[in-house]
């Protein structure tokens, strides 16, 4: 029996497809928080497996440890201290460093 086979474009193109498509769950605040979860963490195992960054838009709202939705107030307790924001999971306790600005850097 043939075995079927995918060429590397329409992979790649399914990939980019669900990416877009999980993105657009996290961003949507209308949904559950656990739906969004469940988002961000195939978001994050379909970019590792396609080799992918994951979308600029979201990246920031995802915890790097425990793949769960970083909402202000509710999952994440955000500071800002010497021009750095400072976001801190209230599940897992993970901090996440960020400049304020970006053209601070260059």
């Amino acid at each position: 029996m043939k075995r079927r086979s995918r060429d590397r474009k329409t992979r790649v193109q399914r990939a980019e497809q669900a990416i877009s498509h999980l993105e657009n769950i996290i961003l949507d605040t209308s949904l559950d928080l656990d739906i969004r979860n469940s988002a961000a963490e195939d978001i994050f195992r379909t970019c590792m497996r396609h080799n992918r960054t994951i979308p600029e838009s979201v990246k920031a709202m995802i915890c790097r440890e425990c793949k769960g939705i970083l909402v202000p107030s509710k999952t994440a307790r955000i500071r800002i201290r010497d021009r750095i924001r400072i976001t801190t999971c209230l599940i897992c306790s993970r901090t996440r460093r960020l400049p304020l600005f970006q053209e601070e850097l260059n």
